[in-house]
């Protein structure tokens, strides 16, 4: 089984079969150009002068034929030609398969593919791992145990003795410990990625130094893929995408459904542009704004309600690309591109229950066909356009009215909606309704939760909020949305109070009154902050600027330069742990002994809120 590749002009193939070896191979390969015949022939003469091998030939895009030259290239020359070429002759020469990963080219163009599974049932092979986990550069677990002894040693030996590290890497603190074991005697061989910023979907992204070790796989724990579905996860985006493990623990699922994307291009002979200019058709104001409508969102009333089924459409816009063979091109490529990850989420989704390894699995690609409905829209997708985008969303709309009118004349209410999923209350038959949409629609729709009761959060207006709820499914679990304990930069002390005042109220409606006294006492444990350590009050922030660059003297700028202070260099996108000591004087510190105890308490009495509607709508 390959389990990683790595190199450029050489691949080297990791395979693991209960002993790992290697095997290396040449990896030539070629980018196409096409122009016309004035460019092309200046195009030729300057090709001739170099050492370039280079034939004519005749593609397809996703368009159709395109006649033009194959010029053969080793893939680590590849982007000086091609800035060459564009210096040259600007945007009259179009320029194809420059910039595809070279591992990814490889794998797919020799049909390769990641920890291959004979069917779907399969479990992943056993791969030698270890988690280091970093509380402090003294304070280090080893696969969630804390150890004694030589710290320094075992940690080595952790790691030499693992094919796979998974490591946290905190402010950094990984290279640190790297660089401490070197100091004591047990050195690796590694390298330290640059720390950089970025944007992604509107919003500045921090990506914190990579450390590789040589000869292993590393995967940061932060990283979004593997924090949301685990070592199963990497390794079906792998498999799916043709990325090395290492790299989609570092990637978007943007990047990865993209890879995806481009690896069955790759498979099918199919070019794939390196610039592109058709990612958007000329609009007139009007036609704009009646195609940019987006999802259907309803309002709910506010309260709570017993008995209520959640419905969701699997994959919605997904489904729609396939099922209505939508595509920038007329012979639908883009739907062939995504019908593979589909089916198998589809598949994942009914068995999810039966193996943790399924359920990683099925969110791992659960994100990437979620992102690939965005990637319609955005500029430089391969193989997007914005009026596939619009279209998507038409047809979501139109559908989701279509499934409320069959729930109606079935005897359910509908309560909610937003894009993919209603929330319908009623005593008709639940499983007619399913089968109706699902004929009426051609998409597949199930049960997402079926709640005992669910309640509806109104907005600070009065008027339902569409995505904040607290629902009780039968099987006694909660699901969750748009209140504090949900977010991220939400401190602990907020989080285990919900957390806690849940608990409490996971009982039939009927029975929700009499949990009142409970959780007053509840609350008053927690208005007492005396019972919590400091780091309870710990909020993550996000930090989006520099220092010099804030107008305004705001907390977060205190705290930028709190930061900068210590020596900390600022990246746009930065998170840090830090505590508010003084919100008059807008002080945040990273080691406090103190908190601002009128700040928390606010905090405290808006988490309140939620819990205190429903005792007060029971």
């Amino acid at each position: 089984m390959i389990i990683n590749a790595d190199g450029s002009d050489i691949i080297t193939t990791w395979h693991f079969n209960g002993n790992l070896h290697r095997k290396q191979f040449k990896n030539g390969t070629w980018i196409f150009v096409s122009g016309d015949s004035y460019n092309m022939s200046l195009l030729e003469k300057s090709l001739d002068s170099s050492h370039i091998i280079y034939k004519y030939d005749s593609m397809d895009d996703i368009y159709g034929k395109i006649y033009g030259m194959k010029l053969y290239i080793n893939p680590s020359k590849i982007n000086d030609i091609v800035y060459r070429i564009e210096n040259s002759f600007g945007y009259k020469i179009k320029i194809y398969n420059a910039d595809i990963n070279p591992v990814m080219r490889f794998m797919a163009t020799r049909n390769l593919e990641f920890f291959k599974i004979k069917n779907l049932y399969d479990d992943d092979l056993f791969i030698p791992s270890t988690k280091i986990g970093i509380k402090s550069i003294n304070n280090i677990t080893i696969d969630n145990k804390n150890i004694g002894g030589n710290i320094w040693k075992n940690v080595y030996n952790a790691i030499d003795s693992s094919i796979i590290v998974i490591y946290n890497n905190y402010n950094g603190i990984f290279p640190r410990v790297l660089k401490k074991m070197e100091k004591e005697g047990y050195k690796l061989e590694y390298k330290i990625s640059k720390k950089k910023s970025f944007e992604s979907y509107g919003r500045n992204v921090f990506q914190n130094e990579t450390v590789h070790v040589r000869n292993k796989i590393m995967i940061c724990s932060d990283s979004f893929i593997y924090s949301e579905s685990g070592l199963s996860g990497i390794y079906e985006i792998s498999r799916v995408s043709g990325i090395p493990p290492e790299t989609v623990s570092k990637i978007t699922p943007g990047t990865a459904v993209s890879s995806a994307e481009e690896k069955r291009a790759l498979q099918m002979g199919i070019l794939i542009p390196w610039r592109k200019d058709d990612n958007e058709d000329p609009k007139t104001p009007e036609t704009f704004f009646r195609m940019d409508a987006g999802g259907l969102v309803l309002n709910p009333d506010p309260g709570i309600y017993k008995n209520v089924y959640e419905i969701d459409f699997t994959s919605m816009y997904p489904s729609i690309i396939i099922k209505y063979n939508l595509s920038p091109d007329g012979m639908g490529y883009l739907p062939r591109f995504l019908n593979d990850i589909f089916e198998k989420r589809i598949f994942y989704k009914k068995i999810k229950n039966r193996s943790y390894i399924f359920y990683q699995r099925d969110v791992a690609l659960k994100w990437l066909l979620l992102t690939s409905f965005g990637y319609t829209g955005y500029k430089n997708a391969k193989f997007g356009k914005i009026e596939i985008h619009e279209k998507i969303t038409s047809i979501g709309r139109e559908i989701l009215s279509r499934s409320m009118r069959i729930c109606e004349k079935n005897g359910f209410k509908v309560l909610h909606g937003i894009v993919d999923s209603l929330w319908i209350t009623g005593n008709g038959n639940i499983n007619k309704v399913l089968e109706e949409i699902k004929n009426e629609t051609r998409l597949e729709i199930v049960i997402d939760s079926h709640y005992k009761w669910i309640c509806f959060m109104p907005s600070v207006n009065g008027i339902g909020s569409a995505n904040r709820y607290i629902g009780l499914r039968y099987d006694n679990s909660f699901k969750v949305r748009g209140i504090e304990l949900r977010q991220k930069n939400t401190p602990n002390l907020i989080k285990k109070f919900q957390t806690e005042a849940l608990n409490e109220l996971r009982c039939e409606f009927e029975e929700i009154k009499d949990r009142k006294n409970k959780i007053e006492n509840i609350k008053k444990y927690y208005m007492n902050f005396n019972n919590f350590d400091i780091n309870d009050f710990m909020i993550e922030f996000t930090i989006n600027r520099r220092a010099e660059e804030y107008r305004v003297k705001t907390m977060l700028y205190n705290f930028t330069s709190h930061i900068e202070s210590l020596g900390t260099e600022i990246f746009p996108g930065m998170k840090i742990n830090g505590v508010v000591v003084d919100k008059k004087h807008n002080i945040i510190d990273t080691a406090p002994s103190r908190m601002d105890k009128t700040f928390y308490k606010t905090m405290l009495m808006r988490a309140f809120k939620p819990v205190d509607y429903i005792l007060s709508h029971s």
